[in-house]
């Protein structure tokens, strides 16, 4: 493989924009049904409060939609914080590694050093976002992306003849996916931040 050869999916707009919506729908997603789960929440406090002489049976529902309200309000959160992950790794491997480690090689024990970096980044998993499947789904795409391209640079770079030349040339073929990178980055990050 050389580096010519990586096709980079965040280098094509179609990919990045499919990537983009995706975490725009499950933001989205999650604001109706944080709005859903407040309104029954108070819903069951008034529906209590007005037949609370004549249906006592219904006192004991606001409580339990409220301690469903908190359980649910800690998925949402766990969603977000999986973006927040997800906007950490992109810096970790297009700015810190990408940017700072491989388009700065010079010598063998830099290309090394970048190969093993790679190869960390490619090794890592991503974390299921336990009761909140659509999450998972829609962020593992995002972090398998990253995992892929970080495992097909590093074996380029492995396998290089001409250090400087690959750098070059990987630089250049992945200029088009760093901005892909920071345009889903930027819907991750606005996604962590919501409601």
């Amino acid at each position: 493989m050389s580096s010519n050869t990586i096709d980079f999916p965040f280098a094509h707009e179609d990919a990045v924009q499919k990537a983009v919506d995706e975490v725009k729908r499950l933001s989205d997603m999650s604001a109706a049904a944080d709005q859903g789960v407040h309104d029954v929440d108070h819903s069951s406090k008034t529906l209590a409060e007005r037949y609370k002489d004549d249906i006592t049976a219904l006192a004991g529902l606001p409580p339990r939609v409220d301690e469903f309200a908190k359980s649910f309000n800690a998925v949402l959160w766990a969603g977000r914080t999986s973006a927040t992950h997800g906007v950490s790794r992109i810096t970790d491997f297009v700015d810190v590694t990408v940017v700072g480690i491989v388009e700065d090689i010079k010598t063998p024990e830099d290309r090394d050093e970048a190969v093993i970096e790679l190869n960390a980044i490619a090794g890592q998993k991503s974390k299921p976002v336990d009761g909140f499947p659509g999450a998972t789904r829609r962020l593992d795409g995002i972090w398998n992306t990253s995992s892929t391209d970080a495992a097909n640079i590093a074996k380029v770079l492995a396998e290089a003849t001409d250090i400087e030349k690959t750098v070059k040339e990987l630089t250049t073929a992945f200029s088009p996916a760093k901005a892909g990178y920071k345009k889903v980055q930027d819907a991750l990050r606005a996604y962590a931040s919501s409601i």
